[in-house]
């Protein structure tokens, strides 16, 4: 297998191609993060090894690039480091790593976890395709890592806006449309929805005019989704629609179809429990794409926390007014 090298210590270079070497490996050596970059796109490897401390770029951000582009994210990352605190680990796990090693593990310890990591790429490289190598200078580089802190700022400022959401109590339907109306902002659909598992309630928001067949579809693969993500059947008619204002939406025409040519459904979990799921509709094919699927998972679990509020705070309310109810009835007896 090929495997790419990245570390400023010459020592732990040769030290580590060697073992390689021995085992039979083809090594790509770096000595900092831009040259790892480079590297891995000139000669795609089948696994990479990353120093944290890295000159130029540090290993956390190149094992990020290399995760959020979708065409090599399969290749297997692990962290080959001498630092070993909790907050390495923590970032090293939410930079995409498959993998974290210390330095004190060049033994068996790397080469039982090559093979391992070698083992789950090999699960996953069914359903990928080859990535041809093409060469790419300093410039292009360091434009990927603006292009991706631009982007992490961006997902950054979408979570904020949802949760912020929690501290705006109400009841479930406005929150679910606050939360359809944020989502517009960065995602095109004609339809989304959210449906509560519980409570069989549907609240949609169109962004055009959405006539009673394409509605009537929409619920049908809601409901299945609904029914996809782990809760019991349900029956399209006993699904209560409830439809969010679209005041300066962009409606553009009477829509009809007997079958959306996009659709996406994602499943709102809170601990475990299925609380509902958050669906999007177009006319167009192809409208939900990897990178809009990456973004709507990144909010997956803001958007289910808000509603999980709001519901606790409606039921909150109800059982407040039942306990009223109650005590005037006794004290009017």
């Amino acid at each position: 297998m090929r495997i790419l090298l990245a570390d400023d210590s010459a020592v732990i270079r040769v030290a580590v191609s060697s073992l390689l070497a021995r085992e039979g490996h083809e090594v790509i050596v770096a000595e900092d993060g831009v040259e790892a970059i480079q590297r891995f796109y000139e000669n795609p490897p089948g696994l990479v090894l990353l120093d944290i401390q890295m000159p130029k770029v540090s290993g956390y951000l190149v094992c990020r690039l290399i995760k959020e582009d979708w065409s090599v994210a399969n290749t297997p990352v692990l962290m080959l480091t001498a630092r070993d605190t909790a907050e390495d680990r923590y970032w090293a796990d939410k930079s995409g790593a498959d993998g974290y090693l210390t330095k004190e593990n060049l033994g068996e310890g790397l080469l039982g976890a090559i093979r391992s990591a070698d083992a789950s790429r090999a699960l996953t490289a069914l359903s990928g395709h080859q990535v041809a190598g093409h060469s790419i200078d300093q410039v292009e580089v360091l434009s990927r890592v603006v292009t991706l802190l631009d982007r992490k700022l961006f997902e950054t400022t979408i979570v904020n806006d949802i949760v912020t959401m929690t501290t705006q109590p109400g009841d479930v339907g406005a929150a679910i449309g606050e939360a359809l109306t944020i989502l517009r902002r960065f995602v095109e659909y004609d339809l989304a929805g959210l449906v509560i598992a519980a409570d069989r309630l549907l609240v949609v928001r169109p962004d055009r005019l959405v006539g009673d067949r394409a509605l009537e579809r929409f619920k049908v693969l809601t409901a299945g989704q609904l029914h996809l993500q782990g809760a019991t059947a349900v029956a399209t008619d006993d699904l209560v629609v409830q439809k969010v204002e679209t005041d300066g939406a962009r409606v553009v025409e009477d829509f009809e179809t007997e079958d959306w040519q996009s659709y996406f459904g994602l499943g709102l979990r809170v601990r475990g429990e299925l609380i509902g799921v958050m669906a999007l509709a177009a006319a167009r094919p192809g409208a939900f794409t990897p990178q809009v699927a990456r973004t709507l998972r990144l909010i997956e679990n803001p958007v289910a926390t808000v509603v999980y509020a709001a519901l606790h705070h409606q039921k909150a309310l109800q059982e407040e007014a039942r306990m009223s109810l109650t005590a005037l009835s006794e004290k009017a007896n």
